[in-house]
């Protein structure tokens, strides 16, 4: 009788069940990754936006040391990001990304004013940082 050398069905099939798995967890890694890189992006223009808030506050210090305590304020930025001011629209679209600030003084002494600033945006309820402004 002479012995053939060839794979069995059983053999074929779990070797394509192994690869498929394989595969698919692969793609899932670097969807996760993307993911990741994506939002680590997202939270860096966060960052930036509260860096540009705060020179914002410092360079109208005038406007908002007029504030009374516990008084928010809604900010905006041109569309260059060069200059900022208040008004009625207050959210500024960042890489397809709804950004919504304003500031909230929360206490005002005689040598400075504690000022929470608040961003809303798309994905992510509700971001603060607190700073002072010093007169």
């Amino acid at each position: 009788m002479k012995k053939k050398k060839a794979f069995t069905l059983i053999e074929v099939i779990i070797a394509s069940a192994i690869l498929s798995i394989t595969v698919f967890w692969v793609y899932k890694l670097i969807w996760e990754n993307s993911k990741l890189i994506n939002n680590s992006n997202n939270y860096l223009q966060l960052n930036n936006l509260f860096l540009n808030l705060e020179e914002c506050i410092k360079s109208k210090k005038t406007d908002f040391l007029s504030l009374s305590s516990w008084a928010t304020k809604e900010i905006n930025f041109w569309a260059s990001l060069t200059w900022c001011e208040s008004w009625t629209s207050s959210t500024v679209l960042i890489d397809n990304i709804d950004y919504y600030m304003e500031i909230l003084i929360k206490t005002k002494e005689n040598k400075y004013s504690d000022i929470e600033l608040i961003i809303k945006w798309d994905w992510v309820w509700i971001d603060k940082k607190d700073f002072r402004l010093y007169k």
